[in-house]
């Protein structure tokens, strides 16, 4: 049994790996073309999901005991060397926000968000249109996407800094909770293994870093798998509220949540998360906003259809739309094999696909959990449901954005982490 759960644990670090390469490494040099990258994206994700569940079913799964100090020093120090990586990078960091200023001209979205964060530190309405850049534009985020930069207008510091250090919290979390992990080997190298993958995306891809805030949604999730492991209802429904209200993407998997925790008997969990979500989501978005204008909520979908066209019709110089053909999801097929339709028709015709589909594999996880609830941890399976839900929503995503990928691959790491600290019985 030990053998075997070495054996899962070494594939899921290998599933890990190859997201990080189909993300950054085999299409970019050329080594796969835009079907075999994107099919293997998400394979990766989607089998990463399906190994854990395969590692955790019929067993009982413990989370471990503390370790005592003695024995656990190396761990400490790997933390110590996590953090102190984190320092380094952030002093590297300090450096290229100098040298490299914000430029709406080459991407608004930060920019956007420092107009919306000044308006609310002014007291004005921070949904009303910009005009600033010589267009127009309404903002379509929610609030959780941009608030937290307001930290950094009332600093008078970098944005930027807003993101990276969300991370850092939630990786230093990470890092120290791996510290119950029961293997001497994960135990020592999972700190790194957080770092690294943050590293290894900066290393490969700065872009995402420099002029998107994809890593502060990142982290959210990243919380949102250690809430789905601690027993605190208050603190799950913070961290779904905080997913909620940057992107929508969890939202056809919380139906499998709150079906999860009520089949199991976790009934007050369910309704304290239920309840906390509601009133973070409340006071951060419904009072302050929506009370004022009720149809940003709308107009921000409206935006959302605006802006896919404008993707699905921005296109290369070989006559292709540029952010369908990087290397990730299935958009760039429903383009190039529905003729007949006309681009919109297309783009409302993989909404449909992902719909349905999505909806599909929140009922079959469900299913499966109701005959086999006693013979896997509800935690992990939670985490699993997840990753497999989040595979197929990112894979049939109208606009494949690199760095909305980037996010399923934190995700990844987090899960390992959470994943590890268990102790698995074989139920005989």
């Amino acid at each position: 049994m030990v053998k075997k759960q070495h054996t899962l644990n070494i594939s899921l670090l290998a599933l890990i790996i190859l997201e990080n390469l189909f993300l950054y490494i085999f299409f970019r040099h050329g080594i796969l073309d835009q079907g075999a990258n994107a099919i293997g994206l998400f394979l990766s994700s989607f089998l990463f999901g399906i190994l854990l569940i395969c590692k955790f079913n019929n067993t009982v799964a413990l989370e471990n005991d503390s370790i005592p100090a003695r024995k656990n020093l190396l761990s400490y120090v790997m933390v110590l060397a996590a953090v102190t990586i984190m320092i380094c990078l952030g002093i590297q960091f300090n450096t290229f926000f100098a040298t490299h200023p914000l430029d709406h001209s080459y991407s608004d979205i930060i920019p956007c968000i420092q107009i919306a964060c000044r308006r609310l530190l002014n007291g004005e309405f921070a949904y009303k249109v910009i005009t600033e850049y010589g267009y127009p534009q309404w903002p379509n985020y929610f609030p959780m996407h941009w608030m937290p930069y307001s930290i950094a207008e009332l600093l008078k510091i970098a944005p930027r800094w807003v993101t990276y250090g969300a991370w850092c919290i939630v990786a230093t979390c990470l890092c120290f909770r791996s510290t119950k992990i029961p293997s001497k080997v994960l135990r020592a190298i999972t700190p790194l293994i957080i770092v690294a993958s943050f590293y290894f995306l900066q290393d490969n891809n700065i872009g995402i870093f420099e002029i998107t805030v994809e890593v502060l949604i990142a982290a959210y999730y990243m919380f949102l798998m250690i809430s789905l492991n601690k027993r605190s209802g208050i603190l799950q429904g913070v961290a779904i509220s905080f997913c909620l209200l940057s992107r929508f993407s969890l939202v056809l998997w919380l139906p499998l949540f709150c079906f999860i925790l009520f089949i199991t008997n976790n009934r007050k969990q369910l309704y304290t998360s239920i309840i906390t979500a509601v009133i973070v989501v409340i006071l951060l978005y419904v009072i302050p906003f929506l009370s004022k204008d009720s149809n940003i909520f709308f107009r921000g979908f409206q935006y959302y259809d605006t802006g896919t066209l404008a993707e699905w019709t921005h296109l290369d110089k070989k006559g292709q739309p540029i952010h369908l053909f990087r290397g990730t999801g299935i958009a760039y097929y429903f383009y190039s094999h529905f003729p007949r339709l006309d681009v919109m028709g297309r783009i409302k015709l993989l909404q449909k696909t992902q719909l349905v589909i999505s909806l599909f594999t929140t009922i079959a996880l469900g299913t499966w959990f109701w005959y086999k609830k006693d013979k896997i941890n509800t935690r992990v399976f939670l985490m699993s449901s997840f990753k497999i839900y989040l595979a197929v929503f990112l894979f049939l995503i109208q606009v494949p954005y690199e760095y909305l990928m980037c996010v399923g691959n934190f995700i990844s790491i987090a899960i390992f982490c959470e994943q590890a600290r268990y102790k698995t019985i074989p139920i005989k």
